[in-house]
């Protein structure tokens, strides 16, 4: 038997420590880089300030005066956002320096530890990008916390809303090691960081997008219908209630899963079959393409935070689990809260 144990992801860092767990989230660390500090100086060619990673692209000068364009891999733009980064932390033209964790393969890229705007003439340090906690901002104080009926009109549960990190506590999105059988531990012991679709920018799987994301989740209700929008990867599914969705013998497997839902004991229950085989998060555990799944949803609310969603979801797999794996987040309600779009940039 494989021992059980809490995974806990996402913990309370810097910009200044423990940054790669964080900003490399959205697939390994070791997927690009390898712990090796390096600092590079250069002007800013393009700065992208998207999900799932902030891109800084500058030009770096050798002493031979040769130019090679570098791409810097930040954290999510999420994350950094609440550091106080925005869209015009940085601009084409600005000389920065990087440092961070060296490229694999000596590829010309960093990794954002630490960022600093010089004067391009005196070399003096303009500005410190970043310099604060990845969680400033996110705390709701007890006088801001807002009020929402747990339930709607027709006595369903009230899901309605932008749902996400709360204070930090870790417990906000854990889960245990998967049960892997042998044939899913030898798949597990083979795993390279670097094949990771999600490094090449490919869409992912339901369990890594509805299961393992820490970012914010859109959930809409309808007569007929919950639509669930995710800011992590820009996923959007439309999960139906009449079963018209339902999946018929010969049906293609589709990325996000072929899925039905229902309402049932005030909570909402999504049970999703035809999902392709990959990998369940950036450590890799991988599931074949008879992985099904049940999700349930419920309204909690927290007396310290406010308005609560937990979502369950129960992953069966009779080829490389011996037994039902479960991961569970809890997400705070989030009013007027605005996506960061989705422009992923794969890797060098």
């Amino acid at each position: 038997m494989i021992a059980r144990k809490v995974l806990t992801l996402f913990a309370v860092v810097s910009l200044l420590a423990g940054v790669a767990q964080l900003s490399h989230a959205h697939h390994s660390f070791a997927a690009s880089f390898i712990k090796k500090e390096i600092v590079k100086e250069g002007v800013v060619d393009r700065y992208v300030f998207r999900n799932p990673h902030v891109i800084v692209y500058m030009m770096v000068r050798d002493p031979n005066g040769e130019e090679t364009k570098w791409m810097v891999e930040g954290p999510s733009a999420t994350a950094l956002r609440k550091a106080g980064w925005s869209n015009k932390t940085l601009k084409p033209g600005d000389l920065l320096r990087i440092t961070g964790n060296a490229g694999r393969n000596d590829k010309p890229m960093i990794s954002l530890e630490n960022a600093e705007i010089l004067d391009p003439k005196t070399r003096v340090v303009l500005a410190t990008p970043g310099r604060h906690n990845f969680n400033a901002g996110s705390e709701t104080a007890s006088a801001d916390i807002v009020s929402i009926p747990q339930k709607l009109d027709d006595d369903r549960p009230n899901l309605g809303g932008n749902w996400g990190r709360g204070r930090g506590k870790p417990s906000f999105l854990s889960h245990r090691e998967p049960p892997f059988n042998e044939v899913g531990q030898a798949l597990q012991a083979k795993w390279d960081p670097a094949k990771d679709p999600q490094v090449a920018c490919e869409d992912p799987t339901l369990i890594r997008q509805a299961g393992f994301t820490p970012h914010t989740v859109r959930i809409e209700q309808f007569d007929d219908r919950v639509v669930l929008s995710y800011e992590e990867y820009g996923g959007i599914r439309t999960v139906y209630l009449d079963n018209r969705n339902a999946a018929k013998p010969g049906d293609p497997l589709v990325k996000l899963g072929r899925s039905v839902g229902r309402y049932e004991d005030g909570k909402l229950i999504i049970e999703s079959t035809h999902i392709p085989a990959g990998p369940s998060g950036s450590y890799g555990n991988q599931l074949s393409n008879l992985v099904t799944t049940v999700e349930t949803y419920r309204r909690l609310d927290d007396p310290t935070q406010g308005p609560m969603v937990e979502m369950e979801m129960s992953i069966n797999d009779p080829v490389n689990l011996y037994e039902p794996w479960e991961m569970v987040w809890k997400k705070l309600y989030k009013e007027d809260y605005e996506f960061i779009p989705v422009e992923c940039h794969a890797p060098y």
